[in-house]
């Protein structure tokens, strides 16, 4: 099997009528089987689990605290390997992701992937990446126009083109919006321009600063203590050299005594002290010049009317002095961007213009493309439909080219079908049945498969109301998707069953145990005889 990825088991516990029930399934063509009610629809509902849905606690087993679904998933291929490390969620050595859900009865649920726990938006990323359920409520997937458009995309090769055109529509589409805001701030640029000129005026008549604040603090704590400053200079004044009894004079008759008493203090001593009296006549002298300022009454008047402003403007703008400065340099700033709007603006919209031609040139090359292909595309589905017992049926890519650049391009299309010959084309979400859409969704996957994404197909139950040669035709169809994807099949033909790898027989026995009748389903892999008779039961043999 060439496909990346498979399912390799699921494991069942207390899910609904199964105990404890571990599934392993083939590489490649998987046929459960069963009776009506004996639980095949239950293993879609986990692997649904496993697939990001919703959880339901009426899936929680009867008189148990919570129900646990854990599916194994098999790894052989680099680029899978790269989308789970992008995801997060890494895989082990052993090439296997793993995804595990836990149901409680209070209506809560876990979610794990490669035993890491993870949102149910990663599971789902997963599954649309990888996976692809076929059935009754699915198959409304295929009316999908941009589903269509993806199909048309693989089957004709377009997808790093198209990759290459969203890159660049993206970077588009974000300088639209940057050109929006741009034309937006241009109306607004006078009343702003007004708004930033009248703050700047208080800012920049301020220049406000730490350092300035800080100054004008300290000086209108020493203006404000002037009265006490002028007596305790004044007390110092005479206790150093203008008193009656200050210390310049003692220190000079110590001096004069010592330089009398001769013999009794060396001489060393008493030049060491002349040196003293020396430095503390420089100190006399400084301290005899010192005065308060006569002008100090006037400088307090203003440095307290500057700290006042400094108040209101932090009050104003909720922030500090600190920011004070920063909010001035970004006012100006933005007043000097508002200057250049114009300019930069002509300058996007060149810009713009450039990443338009460009884009017009790639979406009209994918729209011929797509065109091209879609012909050759209808043809061999409506060739594939009649080998699927649909006599008569004609398929049609309706492709029309739009005005407007999408992510997707100029391309507007919807797959058509004409069920009975020359009734006419109608869409085919609108006309076809159920197990008419799951036949055009097998042609699909047969034309695509090579170049799709999906390793992974559940039909359910996708030979309801068909039999015979047209059942063996959907059998041979589903043998060809399994070459290149798993197949998983809910099926209750013998000819579908014939044509597995591996047949899942689902049934269910009740047990009576203390009055009370308990209901269990279990699996069995049918192989050898057991197949043979499986499939004759099915063919009513």
């Amino acid at each position: 099997m060439d496909s990346g990825l498979f399912l390799k088991t699921i494991t069942l516990r207390n899910f609904a009528t199964f105990e404890n029930q571990d599934i392993k399934f083939h590489p490649n063509f998987n046929g459960i089987i069963g009776e009506t009610g004996s639980g095949k629809s239950l293993i879609l509902d986990a692997f649904q689990l496993l697939l990001g849905a919703r959880s339901d606690k009426k899936l929680i087993r009867k008189d148990t605290e919570c129900a646990i679904v854990e599916g194994v998933f098999k790894v052989n291929n680099s680029n899978i390997r790269k989308f789970f490390d992008q995801e997060g969620f890494p895989i082990d050595e052993d090439n296997e992701v793993v995804i595990k859900r836990i149901l409680y009865q209070n209506g809560k649920s876990k979610a794990f992937l490669n035993h890491m726990n993870c949102p149910l938006s990663s599971l789902t990323n997963f599954s649309k990446t990888f996976v692809d359920l076929v059935g009754q409520f699915e198959n409304q997937k295929l009316g999908n126009a941009e589903y269509q458009l993806y199909l048309v995309d693989q089957f004709a090769n377009n997808v790093k083109s198209l990759q290459g055109y969203q890159k660049i529509f993206e970077e588009y589409q974000k300088l639209i919006q940057d050109s929006l805001v741009l034309e937006l701030q241009i109306s607004e640029k006078q009343q702003r321009e007004d708004y930033l000129k009248f703050q700047l005026k208080e800012l920049q008549g301020l220049s406000p600063s730490v350092e300035r604040e800080e100054e004008l603090i300290a000086l209108k704590s020493r203006l404000l203590n002037k009265e006490e400053h002028s007596k305790v200079l004044s007390d110092i004044q005479d206790a150093v050299c203008n008193g009656d009894s200050n210390a310049l004079d003692h220190l000079k008759y110590i001096e004069k005594t010592l330089n009398n008493a001769h013999g009794l203090f060396e001489s060393k001593f008493i030049e060491d002290f002349s040196n003293l009296i020396s430095s503390f006549e420089d100190f006399a002298y400084e301290v005899s010049r010192k005065e308060v300022s006569a002008d100090e009454e006037f400088q307090l008047d203003t440095i307290l009317e500057e700290l006042d402003r400094y108040q209101k403007l932090k009050r104003k703008f909720n922030i500090g002095t600190a920011e004070l400065s920063n909010l001035k340099k970004q006012f100006e700033d933005e007043l000097s961007g508002l200057e250049k709007l114009e300019a930069q603006l002509t300058t996007l919209k060149k810009k713009l213009s450039s990443f338009e031609d460009q884009l017009y040139t790639l979406a009209n090359e994918l729209h011929e493309n797509r065109r091209r292909e879609s012909a050759k595309m209808s043809k061999l589905i409506t060739n594939g439909l009649d080998q699927l017992n649909m006599a008569g049926a004609s398929f049609k890519i309706d492709i029309r080219k739009t005005q407007t650049l999408t992510k997707n391009g100029l391309t507007s299309l919807s797959f058509m079908a004409e069920t009975n010959p020359g009734e006419g084309f109608y869409k085919i979400k609108d006309i076809a049945s159920g197990g008419e859409l799951s036949r055009i969704l097998l042609c699909l996957r047969q034309i695509v498969a090579a170049e799709d994404s999906i390793s992974i197909f559940f039909f359910d139950e996708i030979d309801t109301g068909i039999g015979g040669e047209t059942a063996q035709m959907i059998a041979k169809a589903l043998k060809k998707v399994s070459q290149k994807s798993q197949v998983l099949a809910i099926t209750h033909l013998a000819q579908i069953a014939k044509a597995v790898d591996e047949i899942i027989f689902v049934d269910k026995k009740s047990f009576e145990s203390e009055n009370n009748v308990r209901t269990i389903s279990f699996v069995e892999n049918k192989k050898g005889d057991a197949r043979e008779r499986v499939i004759n039961q099915l063919a009513g043999l």
